[in-house]
């Protein structure tokens, strides 16, 4: 028995309008994303014992 059978059978019973039964017979469609995403070109993820190294840089208003 299929679902649009379903239907058709509440609806010729008066247990459901043609509003519930488009309601019924609609497909649902959920939308699910991951929650980690891979890096390819570190596919262990990240290392937590990582620490970058510091940021030297000069400024030329102050060297004047």
């Amino acid at each position: 028995m299929t679902k649009a059978k379903i239907v058709q059978r509440l609806l010729d019973k008066k247990h459901i309008n043609a509003e519930e039964a488009v309601i019924l017979l609609k497909e649902e469609t959920t939308t699910t994303y991951p929650y980690w995403t891979t890096n390819p070109y570190f596919p262990e993820g990240p290392d937590p014992d990582y620490t970058p190294p510091p940021v030297w840089y000069q400024n030329s208003t102050i060297d004047k």
